[in-house]
């Protein structure tokens, strides 16, 4: 359905195919369907012929009457499939137990590398856990940001409006950068 449109031919069958599985409301297609048939069809007279045809069916599809259901029926089908269900239970299987990250796998093969391979990364997340709260406790950052306000406050040209909410015009951090 989404082969590129090599020949008129080839392009033509994809497209009829495309026209029959979703139907000539193109907002229907996937994405990519709609994007490979978009060139066919606005160059292709034939291709435009038959969305033509199609939507022509689906409009008479849509004055078309719903098909009679019979629920009387379907209830008893359901009924009788849970009922043959009930008779014949299935033996009842213990849940695998789960496996603790730090128990050995049974199989050797693919789970142990598995895990040996997630454990660096657990390693990484562990410690910068662990750095994260220690210079978030100790307060290690906390007095660059001080020092500028400082800095920006002692310094009569500088409105502390600048700062707060960017006046537009070049504050005092990006005139040190240019």
């Amino acid at each position: 359905m989404t082969e590129k449109t090599t020949g008129e031919g080839a392009g033509l069958a994809a497209f009829a195919q495309v026209l029959e599985t979703f139907g000539s409301d193109r907002t229907r297609w996937p994405a990519p369907v709609r994007r490979d048939f978009a060139g066919l069809l606005a160059t292709s007279a034939e291709a435009q012929a038959q969305l033509r045809e199609a939507e022509a069916l689906d409009r008479l599809l849509d004055f078309a009457p719903p098909p009679p259901i019979d629920t009387g029926a379907l209830a008893s089908r359901i009924l009788a499939a849970a009922a043959a269900e009930s008779v014949a239970p299935a033996a009842p299987q213990a849940a695998p137990r789960a496996r603790s990250i730090f128990e050995r796998s049974p199989n050797k093969g693919a789970n142990a590398t598995r895990n040996a391979e997630q454990w660096p990364a657990a390693a990484l997340l562990a410690a910068s856990l662990v750095l994260g709260a220690i210079f978030g406790f100790s307060g290690t950052f906390d007095r660059p940001a001080d020092t500028a306000v400082a800095e920006a406050s002692s310094d009569p040209d500088m409105d502390p409006a600048q700062i707060a909410f960017d006046s537009g015009e070049i504050s005092m951090f990006e005139g040190d950068m240019l």
